[in-house]
């Protein structure tokens, strides 16, 4: 940062330049002014900024300003450089490009390279020859370790070492503006050393400084100076790519042990190079990660390419004996023959659908309206044939003059695979019969059974096949209710996959993430670190990612309270174990420190997924366990005093048989009584099973 310095008498007085600004007589229109020196214009000069420049311009046509003791005769002014001298009258300022009146030997920064500092004496050129040696021999051991951790440990270390300092603190920079401290060495006590003064300081101006009397130092002298001491300290700050992100604290508590200028030099030497190597680890990190994440992809694309041929090669190889049973068939009897062919068709068209399942691109299939009668008349037909093997009979009601909506695809065998199971049950003599009815925009095919049947238990895929195809089912009291869509507009939403948020700056996790949610079956969806307004879709996890939000604890607890959020596992990525009690204070369910792999992710989010399903089953349990003691202490509760009003009530009608009031109070007491059978029976819990696996209790 540039300043501005004159004198007072004898104090140097300082402006930093931290925009573009005027000086003058004027302390209303200009930022720096003098009103005592009378030969001074109200406005005299202008400084500003242009293409990462600073020039001056006069604004005083009559007396001038003199850059360098010529006056300025360009209109749009001129460039100024580090140690440039303006004369406004008899105001003398000089332009500095950093703190200005620094004697270079108790107060020191901006210093240059090893070469630069070292004077031509057999001393100087030893003490470079040792700066040198030590420099490369501590690069050495910092380029040595292979974990970025185990560096910036190594690096604070190694420069304690280099410099002979008593105490060492590397720190790093918030989101928030503040600093944490990552290590420290030495002899470190609590409240001493490490001025955060100093460390505002370096960040601010980019540069390494040396400060051999910190209480009296001119640059921290405008701000608290509570953690410094006598002694002398260096500090220099890690960059990366322009960005102060940390910065590395050495200091030595005793006085009349200074720091030089070459000491400052070696530090900022070595502080360049560490924060390169570090830099560099991290990059190599960042590119095995991604490497090994798509080594992972490749091997999985390949085994399922594998899995995918073998899948087709057993199809084919199933599809010969199925010929040859087929053929043997004929032989039979007319009844058990059919059956059998019947069957066989249908693993024929499995075999033939699950080749087409196999293809890398599968073709959408086009919806269209099916009659109710010829869907029936290709369920009857294949029905009848198990029929007749069982000695059973059908009676089919007439299929109404409508429409269902067909969306294609193995509709009639995944019918087969829910129906056949509860024909193959019949006994000898059964009849099934079958009727349609219409409901809220479904066709619905009842086939009522005889008693002592199980309830169809389909397999996954005939699940999905008919959720697919938009059909549902029912089973209850010996009744089985297809539910068939008649229109596109009653098909059911394609389902959405659960949702996996997001919430970090960081661009470089999205193919991290992106990868464990595919695996996963889930969608990756990114996140701000204020949660959005509901309402919201459901989430299934939610990640934080610690080193990719500004306020962690605030997010957190911002999402935690947020109605979509409520229930939802949150984990947090790349913290620290010390900042862990206070995230799941926060909110925060578990946690992953840095370094992580994707392995490591997608395993604990399938830990949390189980988690989660106990603690729903759990609750679920518990208040059906609540609800039935609530039915059983209301029977118990409820039947007591029915039993005194109804005998009461039997007494005041014999008495007064002609009164139709206590007629009415009968009844109400009856239908009291049945209520509470009601509440009996929830105790019971029989229940109805529906297709998407869920129960509800049978009241009745």
């Amino acid at each position: 940062m540039p300043y501005l310095s004159w004198l007072e008498g004898t104090q140097l007085m300082r402006h930093a330049v931290h925009e573009a600004c005027q000086l003058g007589r004027d302390p209303l229109a200009c930022a720096v002014a003098q009103p005592h020196l009378a030969d001074l214009s109200r406005e005299h000069a202008a400084i500003d900024r242009m293409s990462g420049i600073w020039w001056v311009r006069d604004l005083d046509s009559a007396n001038g300003t003199l850059l360098n003791g010529l006056p300025l005769n360009q209109p749009d002014g001129e460039a100024l450089r580090d140690g440039d001298e303006l004369v406004m009258g008899g105001w003398h300022v000089t332009f500095t490009e950093g703190f200005p009146g620094l004697d270079g030997t108790m107060f020191a920064e901006r210093v240059g390279d090893l070469f630069h500092e070292v004077r031509p004496e057999p001393a100087q050129a030893m003490m470079l020859i040792r700066g040198i040696e030590l420099l490369q021999r501590s690069t050495e051991k910092l380029l040595q370790q292979a974990d970025s951790d185990a560096m910036v440990k190594g690096l604070l270390e190694e420069s304690l070492h280099l410099l002979h300092g008593d105490r060492g603190f590397l720190v790093m920079k918030r989101k928030d503006g503040g600093w944490r401290t990552a290590h420290r060495v030495g002899n470190v006590q609590e409240g001493i050393g490490l001025s955060r003064s100093v460390l505002d300081y370096v960040a601010q101006e980019h540069t390494a400084v040396l400060s051999n009397r910190p209480l009296v130092d001119p640059r921290f002298g405008g701000m608290s100076l509570v953690e410094l001491h006598r002694g002398s300290l260096l500090c220099a700050p890690m960059e990366d790519e322009g960005e102060i992100h940390g910065a590395l604290y050495l200091d030595r508590e005793a006085e009349g042990r200074p720091f030089s200028r070459f000491d400052l030099s070696v530090f900022q030497a070595f502080v360049r190079l560490g924060s390169m190597a570090l830099r560099q680890s991290m990059l190599n990190r960042r590119a095995l990660s991604q490497a090994e994440q798509q080594g992972e992809l490749l091997r999985l694309r390949t085994e399922r390419q594998r899995e995918a041929d073998r899948h087709g090669q057993l199809l084919a190889a199933m599809a010969a004996p199925l010929r040859r049973v087929d053929t043997w068939a004929e032989d039979l009897p007319e009844s058990t023959g059919e059956a059998i062919r019947a069957q066989l068709d249908q693993l024929t068209a499995l075999l033939e659908h699950g080749g087409r399942e196999g293809l890398a691109e599968a073709e959408p299939v086009a919806g269209h309206p099916l009659p109710l009668a010829s869907l029936q008349e290709d369920m009857v037909r294949r029905w009848e044939s198990l029929l007749r093997l069982r000695k059973a009979r059908l009676c089919a009601a007439e299929a109404p003059s409508a429409s269902i909506w067909m969306t294609g695809g193995p509709l009639l065998l995944a019918l087969a695979g829910l129906v056949e199971p509860l024909l193959m049950q019949l006994a000898e003599g059964a009849a099934v019969s079958t009727r349609w009815d219409q409901e809220r925009g479904f066709r619905i095919l009842r086939l009522s059974l005889p008693a002592g049947l199980h309830g169809p238990v389909p397999d996954p895929w005939t699940q999905r096949m008919l959720q697919d195809a938009g059909a549902r089912w029912h089973w209850a009291d010996q009744a089985l209710a297809l539910f068939f869509p008649e229109g596109p507009d009653a098909m059911p939403e394609e389902p959405a996959r659960p949702l996996l948020g997001l919430v970090s700056e960081e661009l470089n996790l999205l193919g991290l993430f992106q990868t464990v949610a595919e695996a996963g079956d889930l969608w990756l969806h990114p996140l701000e670190q204020e949660p959005p307004p509901p309402p919201l879709p459901k989430f299934r996890f939610l990640v934080v990612d610690a080193k990719g939000t500004k306020d962690l604890e605030g997010c957190i607890r911002a999402y935690r309270h947020h109605p979509s959020f409520a229930t939802t596992p949150i984990l947090v990525v790349r913290c620290t174990e010390d900042e862990t009690p206070s995230l799941i204070e926060a909110g925060a369910t578990d946690w992953l420190a840095e370094g992580f792999r994707w392995e490591a992710l997608h395993h604990r989010l399938q830990v949390l997924r189980g988690h989660t399903a106990l603690q729903q089953r759990a609750l679920a349990t518990e208040r059906l366990e609540s609800f039935r003691q609530m039915a059983g202490t209301l029977k118990h509760e409820i039947n007591n005093p029915l039993a005194i009003i109804s005998m009461q009530v039997e007494m005041l009608q014999r008495k007064y048989p002609e009164e139709i009031k206590l007629a009415k109070i009968g009844e109400m007491v009856d239908r009291i009584r049945a209520l509470v059978q009601v509440l009996q029976k929830m105790r019971e819990t029989p229940t109805e099973d529906y297709a998407d696996g869920s129960s509800i209790l049978k009241l009745g």
